[in-house]
């Protein structure tokens, strides 16, 4: 089990920290439960110095099904902040640690106001039910999980973009094209100067004309090809519906052509849009793992923490026991607690030097520090 002191150092060093709040709501059996009569939590300010109050209805509201719990969360303010484009989880849990109830959505919470809640949330025979073991000590305990998205461009390293519609119907038009693709059963008209240029490894595809004189590439989509050749085209990301149906396809694509902009700024993405949940944060792990996403599997991590005593008891952890290696480093993270400088300051760093930002946060962290030697013994 991590540490809570443990935890705190890991998410210290996060890009976005997540924000893991504890409240109470003491005698829930002894609560009024008349209707709209809501009772507020304890005001909590999280690391990030936001401050967050639950508001309980025991008897629900107005609109309520007879017998349900409201539930609303209040985002109080903070530094600088009269909104907060948020992700959030919240969670009962039994006796045993055993998460009873989850909800979690994506909410722009405004500063001051009942933004976002249900209106019913929970039963309440259900939560005095002693067969649920849900109250501890006659309490009713719930965790509130807060990770405020970023701005792309401001918060996370990025390369800037200069799209340009001409470009962009250059490509589509196919006009005064010089060569073709040939992916499935789809052409693409493309302009080989534009192809060596910005994608090089891509161009030797042009190359080998010889052996290959219609240009057919295999193993990708054509759909997933025509978005890499946008990018080649104007630099332009895809849009976070694309990256959600392609995600993966487009980082095998960025790596396959060394398209390191491209992996940058879908990993960018994923991480703005929160993409993690206690399903799928063992497959992404392995995944940023495999394919060196470090800020990827940097944030996966960062969560998988965050709620590992559910993850490891499901079955959604499976593969990820059976691999060693990366057990080993989970491992060693809950021990240590610090994750050291983030992927996104590495990043940052690095492209200041004009350096490579591809690779694991282990070798972006050595490549960084052979700079700097080299700067100082210079």
């Amino acid at each position: 089990m991590l540490l809570p002191t443990c935890l705190d150092l890991l998410l210290n060093t996060m890009l976005v920290k997540p924000a893991l709040l504890h409240f109470k709501f003491d005698e829930f059996a002894y609560l009024p439960t008349e209707v709209d009569n809501a009772v507020e939590s304890e005001v909590q300010t999280d690391c990030n110095g936001n401050e967050w109050m639950l508001v309980l209805f025991p008897g629900g509201q107005s609109d309520s099904n007879e017998g349900w719990v409201s539930l609303y969360i209040n985002y109080l303010g903070g530094a600088n902040n009269d909104s907060l484009d948020t992700a959030y989880s919240l969670d009962i849990k039994d006796a045993n640690g055993t998460v009873y109830d989850n909800e979690d959505d994506d909410q722009l919470l405004e500063a001051g106001n009942n933004t976002w809640g249900y209106h019913d949330y929970l039963e309440r025979a259900e939560i005095v039910d002693p067969n649920n073991n849900i109250l501890k000590d006659g309490a009713l305990c719930i965790d509130l999980t807060i990770q405020v998205k970023p701005s792309l461009r401001d918060d996370l390293y990025g390369y800037n973009h200069r799209l340009t519609d001409k470009m962009r119907q250059l490509l589509e038009s196919g006009e005064r094209s010089d060569a073709t693709f040939i992916v499935g059963d789809e052409t693409f008209k493309v302009h080989s100067c534009i192809i060596h240029n910005n994608a090089p490894v891509l161009a030797n595809q042009l190359n080998q004309n010889a052996q290959n004189p219609d240009n057919v590439i295999e193993g990708i989509l054509p759909e997933v090809f025509r978005l890499v050749l946008m990018f080649v085209y104007t630099e332009f990301c895809p849009s976070w519906e694309e990256i959600n149906v392609h995600a993966k396809e487009l980082i095998d694509a960025a790596n396959r052509y060394e398209l390191i902009e491209l992996k940058v700024d879908v990993e960018n993405v994923l991480v703005r849009e929160r993409i993690m949940n206690r399903e799928n944060v063992s497959d992404w792990i392995l995944f940023a793992d495999a394919h060196s996403c470090a800020l990827l599997k940097e944030y996966a991590l960062s969560y998988f923490l965050l709620h590992s005593t559910e993850i490891l008891k499901s079955e959604h952890s499976k593969r990820l026991r059976e691999s060693g290696e990366v057990l080993s480093e989970i491992i060693m993270l809950m021990a240590d607690g610090d994750g050291g400088i983030t992927v996104t300051e590495l990043r940052k760093q690095l492209g200041k030097r004009d350096l490579d930002v591809d690779g694991s946060k282990e070798t972006l962290a050595a490549r960084l520090e052979i700079a700097k030697r080299q700067r100082t013994d210079g």
